[in-house]
């Protein structure tokens, strides 16, 4: 009998994972692992071994998407403020200790493998403000409320931009803006505050954009002016996407990634490679793997009732929906050059784990929601209340 039971908990613990999620994970990952063997290519013919460091944290990532779907996603909301305080600990300790590298103090030099915290704040982002909005409730639709929501956001975007990373940086709007507005923002709050940001774009021009950022920005608005320079990269992209044609070149048959043309082809510009090597079939597969991917943690944000689980996979579905339309748009040329790497496909230890740990949340969404479901307008357990520290009492007022 008791063998029986066992079995049918396995059962209903293996129903209610999500093998969906974790399939079109593992297809993303393979596929980086495929376009990185051909972005190691060497024009002498060798190679940088890009695709076996990529699988490497391929495993990594892995094992923290399983670890994090283990723990039920309410009680790591519950320790918001260490997780949040951890991550602002790391992006401060960067700005004194960091290696910089294209410009940017953003990375830990650790021996041979860089971390970028930067990345992995972006889960511990969607995480802590989701926990605090679904905390607001209702306040959330006051400008006051909304303001003290914003205040988890704008702490570590603040410390990213002096690295400077505008482009990581940028990447916290989308997870905040979805989150907030899933919890009960007013959309007017939202768009008065959009139109603040607009109006400090001079300010930002003159005093917080490094000289390259600006460098970008204009040779996408003059490409021709500056092909051999800020729009090279983009220039031989473009030379590349169109090279592979319908069905491309064949894997490892390109010229413009193997032949060294394309700088930075392991990273940002991975797309290309993917559009040389197998066409526009195969980048057109790419993107509807995202867009399935994306519309998959809609639809489990639909399916939960729980705010606070809902907030986390709307701002996962937000973030990455954006970073593939930046990423594949600067590839294209149609948007300027940001550094917004391509979430599982780009080569580095620090964005492939960090984009793992938040779809690992979004998993542990989806197996716990039903536990935590409350019903719409249910106020939080009191227990919780008790347990609520002094930085959540500051943010939330209470």
């Amino acid at each position: 009998m008791g063998l029986r039971l066992d079995t049918r908990a396995l059962g209903r613990e293996v129903d209610r994972y999500p093998g969906a999620l974790l399939g079109h994970c593992v297809l993303l990952l393979l596929v980086s692992v495929l376009a990185l063997r051909s972005a190691s290519l060497t024009p002498d013919g060798g190679s940088l071994h890009f695709a076996e460091r990529q699988l490497g944290w391929a495993l990594a990532g892995l094992g923290c998407f399983f670890a994090a779907s283990l723990v039920p996603y309410d009680r790591l909301g519950r320790r918001w403020p260490a997780l949040w305080g951890l991550g602002l600990l790391a992006l401060v300790g960067v700005l004194v200790l960091g290696t910089k590298v294209n410009g940017a103090r953003s990375w830990f030099s650790l021996g041979p493998v860089r971390l970028q915290p930067s990345e992995l704040m972006k889960p511990l982002l969607a995480l802590a403000l989701a926990h605090v909005a679904a905390r607001l409730g209702p306040r959330l639709a006051t400008f006051g409320g909304l303001a003290r929501a914003a205040l988890v956001a704008l702490v570590p975007f603040g410390l990213v931009l002096l690295q400077p990373d505008l482009g990581t940086a940028l990447c916290f709007v989308p997870i905040s803006l979805a989150i907030v507005f899933a919890g009960g923002a007013r959309l007017r709050h939202l768009l008065g505050a959009f139109a603040g940001a607009l109006a400090c774009l001079p300010l930002v021009w003159c005093f917080l954009l490094a000289e390259y950022q600006k460098l970008r920005i204009l040779s996408f608005l003059d490409r021709d002016e500056h092909a051999l320079g800020g729009a090279y990269q983009v220039t031989q992209s473009v030379i590349a996407i169109g090279s592979g044609g319908l069905l491309g070149r064949g894997a490892g048959q390109g010229t413009q990634g193997p032949l060294g043309f394309l700088p930075e082809r392991h990273t940002d510009f991975v797309f290309a490679v993917v559009c040389e090597d197998w066409g526009l079939l195969g980048g057109a597969l790419v993107l509807g793997l995202y867009a399935s991917l994306v519309a998959l943690l809609l639809e489990q944000a639909h399916r939960t009732r729980d705010p606070e689980g809902r907030g986390i996979l709307v701002g996962l579905a937000a973030v990455t929906a954006t970073q593939v339309v930046v990423n594949v748009g600067m590839v294209l040329g149609v948007m300027p050059v940001t550094g917004i790497p391509l979430p599982l496909l780009s080569y580095g230890g620090s964005s492939l784990v960090a984009s793992m740990l938040g779809f690992g949340l979004a998993a542990s969404v989806a197996r716990h929601r039903s536990r935590v479901a409350l019903t719409p307008g249910a106020p939080r357990e009191a227990p919780e209340r008790r347990g609520t520290g002094r930085t959540e009492r500051a943010i939330l007022g209470a």
